[in-house]
């Protein structure tokens, strides 16, 4: 066994240091094996003219014993957190098919394009800014045109701006997702970027491998990019 010959060479002593060290560890099966066996060895093996201190055996069994309850405690808590897991995840699926019909918005930084209507993005102008625009780029990040901002909206609040689907030059754009920045402009030139979100009615519940997901306006929506559920539209 890897820890004989440490005991053998050592003594009493050895055999204590590795108990030691064993004791800052978390105790799993083999480590309850290699123990038990090490305590067996110990035994056999005692120095004949330092006999093993009784009261310092009994402590390294206590320590061992409340290792291992512990190991059991830990091992019950992380059952419960699973779990509790599982009965959260339960809870929201049962609660989840009740928003279809109803709104929402959530984060999102593209345009879903059906090549013939308009689409439109929400971005919010957290204070007073000077200028702006709405860039539109394809997944390649190319720019396909640019939005001007009104004055409107480089004030406080939030807004909605549409794309009508048209480059620069007037071409309309293939059916597509499309990805938005709303750059801000101060007046002592600093930029910065809106927060961008979409918003619409939720048509249906998707349960995915990868997690729960809202069809918004036909597109998936991830649970975690929502940021409020109304009955009304916004």
């Amino acid at each position: 066994m890897a820890y004989t010959n440490n005991v053998a060479s050592n003594g009493n002593a050895g055999t204590m240091g590795v108990f030691s060290t064993m004791a800052t560890q978390n105790i799993g099966q083999q480590q309850k094996t290699d123990f038990l066996q090490m305590l067996t060895y110990q035994l056999k093996n005692q120095n004949p003219t330092k006999p093993y201190d009784n009261q310092e055996f009994a402590q390294q069994l206590a320590t061992f014993s409340q290792l291992e309850q512990l190991s059991d405690i830990k091992s019950l808590l992380n059952d419960q957190v699973e779990l509790f897991s599982v009965l959260a995840m339960s809870m929201e699926n049962t609660a989840l098919p009740g928003m279809i019909g109803k709104y929402a918005k959530a984060s999102s930084k593209t345009l879903d394009f059906d090549g013939i209507n308009p689409t439109a993005i929400g971005f919010k102008t957290p204070y007073p800014v000077n200028s702006g625009i709405m860039k539109i780029k394809d997944n390649a990040g190319n720019l396909i045109t640019t939005i001007d901002l009104t004055p409107s909206q480089c004030t406080t609040g939030e807004y909605s701006i549409a794309w009508d689907g048209k480059d620069k030059a007037g071409n309309r754009m293939l059916p597509g997702k499309y990805n938005v920045e709303v750059e801000l402009y101060e007046n002592d030139g600093i930029t910065s970027n809106a927060q961008t979100f979409t918003v619409g009615k939720i048509e249906s519940v998707r349960f995915k491998a990868e997690g729960t997901v809202l069809v918004v306006n036909g597109v998936e929506i991830s649970l975690s990019s929502i940021t409020d559920i109304r009955e009304t539209g916004y």
